[in-house]
């Protein structure tokens, strides 16, 4: 699974991974923005990655496949041990709790590193050879996991075990126990062989759906030319080292680095226009065919067990529960947010038309810009003054150091671990003297590689020594010819988000259990952690610790960060309401029968019902909203986890924004335990008493 930050196009930023369906095996995911892979196909599988080898204590190393050879020939061992294991548990005759479970810990043992690194590897790795080996090497594991939720044999020898065996074993075996009886039923394991035949085939097809999906985005980088006379706006640095070609223009790509700062700068609308359409067709119209596919096989598979549609399906393991809960989720959300959102869109085109008197309404090209214009002249803020003291390199020390203190970690680089790339940092990461798990940075753009921004886990830490791996996906500025790669403020923030998802898998190690390692919880929890650590970006007690100029050194000034958060008030209702916007799209989406959807007419109804700014003409969302993959009906995890978020900050709020204590509470209670307890009991544990909204409402409101 892949966690990614937050909303990507939603918002500025990307999000974490994608989840692939309930599962007893949890697989490859990401988190991050869109998912690709999994989607259904790992109905046992939602969240390990892990070596082949057995628990044999901690190891510095980590060998990451380098040619096709290395993938085909570790993902075939993956798939021997694991079904290996399977045979192993069906030759049980009278099955013991711990056995069975200690089995079944054996075979997820086997695919979680594979899982892991192929799904990695698809999306970074240079080489087209490599990166199909780890898509066959994907659609090979997602095959076997898909086959082991409808094994009636396999789940006979679990019914088998007696109800005393289970109410008398210990917390986390039970747990194990409850949730893997749970995602049998859910994979439809009690249905007619022939049914089950059915529900294998579909989720081997959707494996293979996903990640054409994902793929078809990967590789459409569109690349537009403009004449120097239309990029009036741009920052100095941004232009810095910029050729002009024998045209006399200069090419920007739909890729992060060029595309926000130009939608958030440039002045000529019509310029902004040309490259958010373009960016808005990326994957069409070769997604268009690929996501009906998918809806339809979803549908299918939602009604083969029994449900109404995929997304009252998807709900069934989640904290909500219910398509009924997150119908009225969205309803409420928007009760709240509509009349915010009207009035900024009301200032907006006031704004727009100063420059534009013939402006009727406020487009997706005009929402960085204008935002950035008002909040500089309401609060005399201005985007650029923040961009010097944000150079790349200092931020990513930065967010260590910071992260250090709060969880009494520290950084090695190890300069010794193969990479994918060039590129690529590895590093190890040590609570004193203890080496406690490690992880790479992939932070730069480059062809054919994941265009947002996100956390792959590679390997689930257990008590037993094992180490947690994983690996952040993203694309920011890089620093190079002579440039020192200046940040946006809303990337900063991506990277606070992604590297929260990155801590919160590697501290994820309190159990031996690979089903309840890393982050195991519910997926309308798993963007909370992150996003809490979101606020640390906005304080200048933060900030100034590694926020400093690039040509004097000095830190950025206290007035410039109050100035930002007082500006970033502005355009929150719309940024919101844009979320709701992905969020209903999501959800209805797969809340009918897509045997009757015409996608183009439904994508029209959802932007006039939701969306602050109308349909782009030309333009095709569903062939480049990612989450459509992984997440499916669940968009609305984002605002969901929010919820949950804006309440968890409140201590922070009222105890000290760098309180040891209650950042260890946070660490203990929310993190550590990954998902050996339901998530509401996480954050009560933490909060010391049940989660609320309240602490969202104000803050959206105020």
């Amino acid at each position: 699974m892949r966690y990614c930050v937050h909303q990507i196009i939603p918002s500025s930023r990307s999000r974490l991974s994608q989840p692939t369906s309930s599962a007893l095996l949890r697989s490859s995911s990401i988190y991050g923005y869109s998912s690709y892979g999994l989607a259904l196909g790992m109905l046992f599988v939602m969240m390990t990655s892990s070596p082949v080898k057995a628990d044999t204590g901690p190891s510095t190393d980590f060998p990451v496949w380098s040619t096709a050879e290395e993938v085909n020939q570790a993902c075939e061992r993956a798939l021997k041990k694991a079904e290996q294991a399977r045979t192993d548990i069906k030759a049980m005759s009278t099955p013991q709790l711990d056995t069975l479970l200690a089995t079944f810990n054996r075979l997820q043992l086997a695919l979680d590193k594979p899982s892991g690194l192929s799904s990695l590897l698809f999306n970074t790795h240079p080489s087209k050879e490599v990166r199909e080996a780890a898509q066959g090497c994907e659609q090979r594991i997602a095959k076997l996991q898909s086959s082991l939720g409808v094994d009636r044999e396999l789940y006979e020898r679990f019914a088998a075990i007696p109800e005393t065996q289970v109410k008398a074993a210990q917390p986390h075996p039970q747990r194990v126990y409850q949730l893997m009886m749970r995602d049998f039923k859910r994979s439809g394991v009690n249905l007619p062989e022939a049914q089950r035949k059915r529900l294998k085939a579909i989720n081997e097809e959707l494996t293979q759906l996903s990640q054409q999906f994902s793929k078809n985005i990967n590789s459409d980088t569109k690349r537009l030319r403009f004449d120097p006379k239309r990029l009036k706006g741009l920052p100095d640095d941004f232009m810095a080292g910029r050729k002009v070609g024998d045209d006399g223009k200069v090419e920007f790509t739909t890729d992060y680095p060029d595309f926000f700062p130009f939608q958030r700068y440039v002045d000529d609308r019509g310029a902004r226009a040309e490259l958010y359409r373009a960016f808005s067709q990326r994957g069409y119209p070769a997604n268009e065919s690929v996501l009906l596919q998918v809806l339809k096989l979803r549908h299918e598979y939602a009604q083969l067990l029994g449900e109404s549609s995929w997304a009252a399906y998807n709900a069934g393991d989640k904290m909500a529960e219910s398509a009924e809960t997150i119908d009225q989720f969205i309803k409420q959300l928007e009760k709240i947010t509509r009349p915010i959102s009207d009035r900024e869109l009301v200032q907006l085109l006031k704004r727009i038309r100063k420059d534009d008197p013939k402006a009727t309404r406020v487009e997706s090209w005009d929402r960085f810009y204008y935002t950035d214009k008002l909040r500089q002249e309401l609060h005399s803020f201005d985007a650029k003054q923040v961009r010097p003291y944000l150079a790349y390199q200092r931020v990513k020390d930065g967010v260590f150091d910071l992260y250090g203190e709060l969880f009494g970690l520290t950084f090695k680089k190890d300069k010794d671990q193969p990479v994918w790339s060039p590129s690529v940092e590895a590093y190890l990461l040590y609570r004193g003297d203890k080496l406690i798990g490690r992880f790479f940075l992939d932070m730069h753009p480059r062809d054919n590689k994941y265009k947002h921004a996100a956390m792959f886990p590679l390997q689930t830490g257990l008590t037993t020594g094992r180490l947690p791996a994983a690996s952040l996906v993203c694309n920011f500025p890089e620093p190079k010819d002579g440039q020192p790669g200046l940040m946006e403020h809303s990337q900063v923030t991506t990277l606070f988000h992604e590297f929260g998802h990155l801590i919160h898998h590697l501290l994820a190690q309190e159990t031996r259990w690979v089903r309840l390692g890393g982050i195991s919880t519910e997926w309308d929890f798993v963007e909370a952690p992150s996003q809490i650590l979101e606020e640390w970006a906005r304080s200048h007690e933060v900030l100034k610790r590694f926020a400093t100029h690039v040509k004097t050194g000095d830190p950025i000034p206290a007035k410039l960060v109050d100035q930002l958060r007082q500006a970033e008030e502005f355009g929150k209702g719309i940024q919101v309401m844009r979320q709701i916007f992905y969020t209903a799209y999501s959800f209805y989406l797969h809340h009918r029968d897509p045997h009757k959807l015409d996608l183009k007419s439904f994508t029209t109804s959802i932007y006039d019902k939701y969306s602050p700014y109308p349909a782009i003409e030309g333009g095709a969302i569903y062939a480049n909203f990612g989450h459509l993959m992984g997440y499916s009906s669940m968009y609305y995890t984002y605002q969901w986890s929010l919820v949950i978020a804006k309440d968890l900050w409140t201590r922070f709020e009222s105890e000290g924004l760098m309180s040891p204590k209650v950042a260890k509470d946070y660490a203990d209670q929310v993190l550590a335990p990954g998902g050996t307890r339901p998530a509401a009991k996480l954050a009560e544990g933490f909060l010391g008493r049940p989660y609320r909204m309240d602490a969202y409402k104000a803050w959206l409101s105020r």
